[in-house]
């Protein structure tokens, strides 16, 4: 975990096989035509400061 700076992990859930439901009660819908959850990970390597 020391490679990143900042790492930041968004679940977007959508699994058709847990038949997860939203808080409102609604169904957990998919962003794309697959039956698999889907997460998105955003990780920064931010550049070392130079020391003088």
């Amino acid at each position: 975990m020391n490679t990143f700076n900042e790492i930041h992990i968004m679940d977007l859930h959508g699994s058709t096989k847990k038949k997860e439901a939203c808080p409102d009660g609604s169904k957990d819908n998919n962003v794309f035509d697959i039956q698999q959850g889907v997460a998105i990970m955003l990780m920064m390597k931010l550049p070392e400061k130079e020391k003088l």
